[in-house]
């Protein structure tokens, strides 16, 4: 009997192919609407446009707050990309946009335009790090417009910025700008937003919306630096009504509390009415100051009642929390009353502390500066720095004349950590909406099999098994287009509207091959997520016992699933033979691949059909299932044996055991390259003589009669 594969085994094994090649055929295969994408662009931006005419100021009723859809790139001093190229707004990879909304904080501004005094429009130049220098030619905005699919709005409201957030030009107005943009983008909307700008974004995201209670169903992602979510320690002082004691258990120290009062109390010293400006960190707080009189920034004080009244933001919604922290070291008393050491205290930005701005977030991050206010003590880091005794990194400034640095509340949008960050989460958010398609999977996670460990392919195939001991790798590296398509499904598993896929995965141990896996695949925010895997072996029709063969013969997806076709061994087929044919819907339920709808295809149905047709003389649909000359032959066999049409038929592979001894020692039945499986057709319910039938496996599902002889 033949030993060799069907021919959709077409699809099966090779070593050693050009993974280069292989990428370079996904991308085919990947891209395959390439010639539409420049009219999806178009389409995209034409609707960007739209959204924001629709929700303009005018559209909405806000009265003097302005959105705006920020431009890209500016007329003056634009925003540039690393190769020098401006940065300009794209679609993503759905020829979709998904807006972004910038909110500021309660004294600024965040319109994007040429003089660039928006909130998030000057030039990233800060870094915590005092060796690193940074020269980004961008904004955060710009950073943000680089991102395929960014849409990025502007929502100032400069004019009522002295309200608390539940005025109606704040707050909700806010609100009405995420509900237009929901509404016409049909996207999730994400919020970037400083200091009091995050409380904003917190009281629209907790108020209804278009789409319930709250607007979790209409926020995906809010970014917030420094924001005072427990309040600000300084509002407090500003007002007078902050001493060494905390306000209602709301601040965690009296040390951040002094030690911000202090440099608030210095700084009064500094500035008088002939000079104002200091050229010391004083110079950014009189206008903090003067705002801490108004509602807003008496709301903002720690422990106010309006804060306490401000519902968190919905658990659905990420929040990824940003903020500076400035450690102070203030001078300890020595022997004689000299200066002999510090004790560092952690006061945020000076206007929000760290525990406030991070409080409630789900992921943080922080940057760290270290300050002085001890001249003895800063003189005596530098020496020490000259001598080799402390790394420059590691010597504090003078916090009064460091006001340019990163860490401080109106200039954590200018650093470069900061920023990284919130363009990173930016880009997690918009990435996880986009369809998984080939190439992405030649980077994905696989599960543990075959003896390797759980990885990340590269390029297709998981790296780091020594020689010789095998592979794991996606199933069609090396093959052409129409067969990379079969052993792929792409389309929506998770039911979220977005496009997920089905891949099938091969590995051995350094032998034969191991039985093939299919994993699903959502899209993840770092490339696709791994949901589960169906491990082939596993599934079986009662009674049948797994085979050591299991190849895919091809995926489709069809309504939110995968029918997944394959081969494998029946009972007595040589290992590398296969010929049991499974057919069976693979779908995801939220927690795992269910499999239903199992059904096999072997011989054993073409041969029902064979002696059927025969035995009532319909020799047209028997020849339709033979080689040529077999039905007629097999019709003068059924004459000699009139009651093989009743007995049952019994069928057997090449290293069956059980074979009649009879058969199996005919010279005339011994295997001739040609079949893979033997059909005994018995000529009386209980006889020693058969109609032996030699079947061929001619592809998935489909089988013939090759020759038909007595024994």
């Amino acid at each position: 009997m033949n030993a060799t594969r069907h021919p959709g085994s077409a699809h099966r094994r090779r070593l050693g192919n050009s993974v280069a090649v292989t990428a370079v055929l996904l991308v085919g295969l990947a891209l395959t609407v390439t010639p539409q994408r420049q009219g999806l662009a178009q389409a995209a931006a034409n609707s960007r446009d739209s959204w924001a005419k629709a929700c303009s100021t005018g559209r909405l009723g806000l009265g003097k707050d302005n959105v705006n859809l920020a431009p890209a790139p500016l007329g003056k001093n634009p925003d540039t990309n690393p190769d020098g190229t401006l940065v300009r707004i794209s679609p993503d990879r759905r020829g979709k946009y998904v807006p972004v909304i910038m909110v500021h904080g309660w004294v600024g501004m965040d319109t994007h335009i040429d003089a660039r005094d928006g909130a998030f429009s000057h030039f990233i130049d800060l870094t915590a790090n005092r060796l690193g220098q940074v020269h980004t030619p961008r904004s955060l905005i710009g950073q943000l417009q680089r991102i395929p699919g960014a849409a990025v709005f502007t929502f100032d409201y400069r004019d009522y910025a002295a309200r608390w957030i539940d005025d109606e030009h704040v707050g909700p107005a806010l609100g009405k700008v995420i509900d237009c943009l929901y509404q016409a983008s049909g996207e999730k909307v994400i919020l970037v937003a400083h200091s009091m700008g995050g409380l904003i974004a917190r009281y629209a995201a907790t108020h209804p919306g278009v789409t319930g209670m709250d607007r979790s169903g209409e926020i995906s992602t809010v970014v917030t630096f420094a924001t005072p979510e427990t309040g600000s320690i300084a509002a407090a002082l500003a007002a007078g009504i902050l001493d060494s004691a905390a306000v209602g258990g709301a601040l965690v120290g009296n040390d951040i509390a002094a030690t911000i009062h202090l440099i608030l109390a210095v700084c009064g010293r500094l500035t008088s009415i002939d000079q104002v400006g200091t050229g010391t960190l004083c110079d950014g707080l009189p206008d903090y100051m003067r705002t801490f009189d108004s509602d807003a920034g008496a709301a903002l004080r720690a422990g106010s009642p309006q804060l306490a009244a401000l519902k968190p933001f919905p658990a659905s919604i990420t929040v990824d929390a940003l903020a500076g922290r400035a450690t102070v070291a203030i001078q300890d008393r020595g022997w004689f009353g000299l200066s002999w050491a510090n004790t560092a205290v952690d006061v945020g930005d000076i206007v929000v502390t760290t525990g406030s701005a991070l409080h409630g977030a789900t992921m943080t991050r922080k940057v760290s500066c270290a300050y002085q206010l001890s001249v003895v003590s800063e003189f005596a880091d530098q020496i020490g720095a000259q001598i080799g005794l402390r790394g420059k990194a590691d010597v504090a400034e003078l916090a009064l004349g460091a006001f340019t640095g990163p860490c401080f509340h109106k200039n954590l949008m200018r650093d470069i950590e900061l920023t990284n960050e919130a363009t990173g989460a930016v880009n997690d958010d918009i990435a996880a909406r986009q369809p998984v398609i080939a190439n992405d999977l030649l980077s994905a996670p696989v599960p543990a099999n075959c003896q390797h460990k759980a990885g990340t392919l590269i390029n297709g195939r998981l790296l780091g098994i020594p020689t010789n001991a095998g592979v794991m790798e996606l199933a069609w590296l090396g093959k052409p287009a129409a067969e990379q398509r079969d052993l792929l499904a792409l389309g929506d598993l998770t039911g979220d509207g977005t496009g997920d896929a089905a891949a099938v995965l091969y590995c051995n141990a350094g032998g034969v091959s191991w039985p093939e896996m299919v994993s699903f695949y959502t899209h993840g925010a770092r490339g696709p997520k791994l949901l589960g895997t169906v491990f082939l072996e596993d599934v079986n029709l009662p009674g049948r016992q797994p085979g050591e063969n299991d190849f895919v013969y091809r995926l489709r997806y069809h309504d939110g699933a995968v029918v997944a076709e394959w081969t494998t061994q029946q009972e007595g087929d040589p290992a590398a033979v296969s010929t049991l044919d499974y057919t069976a819907t693979l779908r995801w339920n939220g927690h795992k691949i269910v499999v239903s709808g199992l059904t096999g295809t072997t011989e054993q149905q073409t041969v029902t059909q064979f002696i059927s047709a025969v035995a009532r003389g319909d020799l047209s649909a028997a020849n339709a299932l033979a080689a040529p000359g077999v039905a007629a032959e097999t019709a003068n066999q059924l004459r000699q044996y009139p009651a093989a049409p009743y007995a049952r038929t019994t069928c057997y592979g090449e290293n069956a055991f059980d074979l009649p001894p009879t058969v199996g020692a005919n010279p005339a039945l011994a295997n001739d390259g040609t079949v893979e499986r033997l059909c005994l057709v018995p000529e009386a319910s209980a006889s020693t003589g058969w109609i032996v039938l030699g079947m061929h496996h001619t592809g998935f599902r489909h089988w013939q009669v090759t020759w038909s002889r007595l024994s």
